[in-house]
């Protein structure tokens, strides 16, 4: 878990997967299973050489919610 210096929240790991669809189902269950405490966020992501694109995200907001977004 990483907290970056200009945000309340914590990030999870990078952690490779096979599909977009099996990298959003991961950001899911690490940010369900996290306390809400922590308000960890995960963003799924595909790299294309040094490129890196962000397509989906959600994480836990300052009152404990789930949020998620997809990104275009």
């Amino acid at each position: 878990m990483e907290r970056h210096k200009e945000s309340t929240k914590s990030f999870s790991a990078e952690l490779p997967c096979s599909g977009l669809e099996k990298a959003k189902d991961e950001a899911k269950r690490i940010v369900l299973e996290s306390p809400p405490a922590v308000m960890l966020q995960a963003d799924a992501c595909f790299r294309n050489g040094e490129q890196v694109r962000t397509k989906y995200r959600c994480w836990i907001n300052e009152r404990g919610e789930f949020q998620e977004r997809a990104l275009v």
